[in-house]
């Protein structure tokens, strides 16, 4: 992976280089709004919906029953049911509310004005950023990757769900902020953000410097 970038506030940035001082938050932080605003908050973060239309008639058995169907109806072998009418079956999705470490694929001024932050860091090696963190959070949580997110709709057609996690999905109104996660998931229920020094982290950082 590429180098990636860090939104922050430039008080923060020193205690990041020098001490690997960062904060860690959670993925279900980001749906109050009211604290993290429009820009930063999404109160449906970590949710995805399928879906399935039936509209008309349609006679079913258990081999011809759709398979996005089957956890809602269960036919009996030698058995046809016949369904009628308009209606939809929805099937939400809900994340685990994972760790996570958000930053970006490209430096994007207008992007690190609208979180109203007024500095940047550049992560040179990522792989080995999110390995040092997950070293230190090892009794917390377990790491599951690094994750660029999918602006796509959180309401998916179950004939053309492309099976993406909840917890990368995010609107396309979000575009331009190409946001990369590294996402842990938590070995305790119930997980808070928290802060955490890591100097090994903080070998890979530099102060990103506009050219």
């Amino acid at each position: 992976m590429t180098v990636l970038y860090k939104y922050l506030r430039k008080e923060h940035t020193h205690l990041l280089l020098t001490r690997g001082n960062m904060r860690i938050g959670t993925l279900y932080e980001y749906r109050n709004t009211e604290i993290h605003g429009e820009v930063i908050g999404d109160n449906t973060e970590g949710y995805k919906t399928r879906f399935m239309e039936l509209n008309g008639a349609h006679v079913w058995t258990s081999e011809t029953q759709p398979e996005f169907s089957r956890g809602f109806l269960k036919i009996a072998p030698g058995t046809k049911l016949t369904v009628r009418g308009n209606g939809t079956l929805t099937e939400p999705h809900e994340s685990v509310n994972y760790y996570l470490f958000c930053a970006t694929k490209v430096f994007n001024k207008e992007a690190m004005d609208e979180f109203k932050y007024d500095a940047c860091i550049v992560i040179e090696h990522p792989e080995k950023f999110f390995r040092a963190i997950s070293r230190t959070i090892r009794h917390q949580a377990a790491f599951e990757g690094i994750f660029n997110c999918q602006y796509i709709g959180r309401r998916i057609s179950h004939d053309v769900d492309p099976g993406i996690p909840p917890a990368i999905i995010k609107d396309p109104t979000y575009k331009n902020q190409q946001e990369v996660r590294g996402l842990w998931k938590p070995l305790k229920a119930n997980p808070s953000p928290m802060i955490i020094n890591c100097p090994d982290a903080a070998r890979y950082c530099s102060m990103y410097k506009r050219r």
